[in-house]
C-alpha cells in the first residue's frame, strides 16, 4: 500500500514538472542560443550512439548489456530534449 502511494505522488510529479518548468521560458533568457545548439548537437549525438547500440543489437539480440546500453541513452536524448523544449525554442 506505501508503495502505490510513492508511485502514485512519483506520477504526479512527473506530469506536472514539465507544466511548472514552462513558465519559467518567458520570464527571461536563461540559456543562450549557443548553449541551446550545444544541447541540440548532444542530443543528436545521443540518438546517434543509441542507433549504433540497435543496430549491434541486431547482429546480437541475446546480449542484455545492449538493451541496457539503448535504454540508457534513448533516456537521456529524452531528458536532454525535455530540457531544450522548456528552456530554448
Amino acid at each position: 500500500e506505501r508503495m502505490k502511494s510513492w508511485l502514485i505522488v512519483a506520477m504526479m510529479l512527473f506530469v506536472t514538472s514539465p507544466t511548472f518548468a514552462g513558465g519559467h521560458k518567458k520570464d527571461g533568457q536563461i540559456v543562450n542560443k549557443m548553449e541551446c545548439s550545444e544541447a541540440k548537437e548532444g542530443i543528436a549525438e545521443l540518438l546517434m550512439v543509441a542507433d549504433y547500440f540497435w543496430k549491434e543489437l541486431e547482429k546480437d539480440p541475446e546480449n542484455k548489456e545492449l538493451y541496457e546500453a539503448i535504454a540508457f541513452y534513448s533516456q537521456q536524448a529524452a531528458n536532454y530534449s525535455t530540457i531544450y523544449d522548456v528552456w530554448c525554442d
